[in-house]
């Protein structure tokens, strides 16, 4: 195993938190971070310039990026994966793309949704576009299905080493993890990275309501006001 691939290895798996029996659940908290790798020295894997596995697999995400639903990917400023974040945002080698969360209140296979991330212009070079979706069987999936291109200048560097192809190159990460509440998931690419976890919301349970019975008003016949229904005001 290369040493660069060792130490990610080992630098992750510390992020790997215990996995505590799931309660049931009303909702779920969905977080994602994902990364670019920064040092691509030593790296000799030629950027995929657009083929026709590309295509295929750019239909595959159209037709998915259909299907999205309209929650919304919200910032994950104050998260589950703020440390990780912080570890990350601190190294030369990495620097975070983008970093939300989701919440839904379903992971049934026929009902979940399909969350979208679509960020056209990363900080005016990268772009980050794909579909999430947290479903289960008997046990709890992950689908990710991303592609990321790079900023221009390093496309430039890499696509002048091709057949003079002046193609901005992109890459693609699709994977289903199995997932286990409050553990971090790493999705690993040459160029890219993906963390992710899960973990169970359950609401507090409202008091039953109470079944005493209001205190009967007892009033005196003799001091309540008749009324004739004969009778004017003068």
């Amino acid at each position: 195993m290369p040493y660069a691939t060792l130490q990610r290895v080992l630098f992750f798996g510390l992020l790997t938190l215990v996995c505590v029996p799931a309660p049931a659940v009303d909702f779920y908290d969905v977080e994602i971070l994902v990364f670019r790798q920064l040092d691509s020295q030593g790296d000799d894997e030629e950027l995929d310039v657009p083929n026709i596995r590309h295509l295929e697999l750019n239909l595959e995400l159209q037709d998915l990026l259909d299907r999205t639903s309209a929650i919304p990917l919200e910032p994950a400023i104050e998260g589950y994966l703020s440390h990780p974040a912080q570890r990350i945002g601190n190294t030369r080698d990495y620097e975070i793309l983008f970093h939300g969360r989701w919440s839904q209140t379903t992971s049934d296979r026929k009902a979940a949704p399909y969350i979208r991330i679509d960020l056209p212009a990363i900080r005016q070079s990268h772009t980050l576009t794909g579909v999430l979706r947290l479903f289960s069987t008997d046990l709890l999936y992950v689908d990710t299905f991303l592609r990321y291109r790079p900023a221009e200048q390093q496309a430039a560097n890499q696509t002048s080493k091709s057949a003079g192809r002046n193609t901005q190159p992109y890459y693609f990460l699709k994977e289903r993890r199995r997932v286990k509440f409050r553990e971090v998931h790493f999705l690993d690419h040459p160029k890219f990275g993906v963390l992710l976890t899960v973990w169970p919301v359950k609401l507090p349970e409202l008091p039953p309501p109470t079944n005493e019975s209001q205190p009967a008003i007892k009033t005196d016949p003799a001091n309540t006001p008749s009324i004739s229904p004969n009778s004017s005001d003068s």
